[in-house]
């Protein structure tokens, strides 16, 4: 097995095809070291342990047993489920080394061109694409995917400390999200950019706005992948942000590499890598709900998703293992009877924030 990219999406993918298959793995990483790009790092207390070829718990910075999502109108969806914040910076290198450890190989300042990836395709078993947005395994398997520009600061823990993840809707700041996440010694505050040239002024804002006081200790952005149109071609499949897997809705892409590189444990396990494609297709982490809903989210307003929120109270509880909308169908029906034209965008938009909370964060 041959892994281009030796970031989380090929350590992660390289730990899990040794633990689960009978095979010999090479990651090639064209920077000097193991390292890590930006990522707020929050992650579900589910999904870490659903990646079980590592102990990653000496690699938990912060844990959190709620996260809560602000929306215009003053209303918080807060969500009773245990997370955690990861010291990428520490955690992407020990799984490196683990790679080494189990027998495979990690090398190095190698830069893998198209042609090269071709070649090693004639060689190898299969070949993952782990090598990011800019993928040059992306070349020769085709297709796209969307970009998004993600922003962050590293801050200081100084001042306000949030008890919890908290993630923000709000058009002043961004037209998806912004974020507050405590990791450890410091916070990770960061939003989804417009483009404009004005971000980081209104990631400034943001910080003043909700009392982030900390001294900014780095400023950091990095393209996110999200809806890739192609993720094989024969025996060449791509992982992470290579594949444009990230989550649409809450552009989590650590998840989905854990999970997608459990898909494609299993199907070489089964003897049919050719069925990698299909099986991601099929799987939550690529629920059909995320177009709309997203295209949604883009469109409404902060008057508009405050006039959809009307009838929800100020603390809307969700608890996994019980529907929220069942919980409150009285307030939901109402917000359905008075936006008519929403109601499918809506539903779009629960289905896809309850998928996002299951195997997307």
């Amino acid at each position: 097995m041959r892994i281009v990219g030796g970031g989380f999406a090929g350590v992660v993918t390289a730990l899990t095809l040794l633990d689960r298959v009978d095979c010999r793995v090479t990651v090639y990483e064209r920077e000097a070291a193991a390292h890590t790009t930006l990522c707020g790092e929050g992650l579900s207390a589910d999904t870490l342990r659903a990646f079980r070829a590592f102990d990653s718990t000496p690699y938990i910075a912060e844990t959190f047993e709620q996260a809560s999502w602000f929306f215009p109108g003053d209303v918080e969806f807060r969500i009773h489920q245990r997370g955690h914040t990861m010291a990428r910076e520490a955690w992407i290198p020990a799984m490196a080394a683990e790679v080494a450890r189990r027998g495979g190989v990690y090398r190095t300042g190698v830069k893998v061109s198209a042609e090269q990836v071709r070649e090693m395709a004639r060689e190898a078993d299969v070949v993952v694409g782990a090598d990011g947005p800019g993928s040059a395994t992306r070349k020769v398997v085709g297709g796209n995917h969307e970009t998004m520009l993600g922003i962050q600061y590293r801050v200081a823990r100084e001042g306000r400390v949030p008890e919890r993840l908290e993630f923000y809707t709000d058009k002043t700041y961004s037209p998806e999200y912004a974020w507050v996440f405590p990791r450890g010694g410091m916070m990770n505050v960061g939003l989804l950019a417009s483009g404009d040239g004005r971000d980081w002024e209104r990631l400034d804002r943001f910080m003043k706005d909700k009392d982030v006081t900390g001294k900014v200790l780095k400023r950091e952005a990095y393209p996110i992948g999200f809806f890739g149109t192609k993720l094989q071609e024969g025996n060449v499949v791509l992982v992470g942000d290579a594949a444009g897997l990230t989550n649409p809705i809450t552009k989590g892409g650590m998840s989905a590499v854990v999970y997608a590189a459990d898909i494609l444990a299993r199907c070489l396990r089964d003897g049919r890598v050719e069925d990698y494609a299909a099986r991601v297709a099929a799987h939550p982490i690529s629920h059909p709900s995320f177009a709309p809903a997203l295209a949604a989210i883009r469109r409404w307003t902060n008057d508009d998703f405050a006039g959809l929120l009307r009838y929800a109270p100020p603390v809307v509880d969700v608890v996994p293992g019980q529907s929220t909308e069942r919980r409150h169908a009285l307030r939901l029906a109402a917000s359905l009877l008075r936006h008519p034209t929403e109601a499918r965008d809506i539903l779009h938009v629960a289905k896809a924030m309850g998928v996002a909370r299951a195997y997307s964060w």
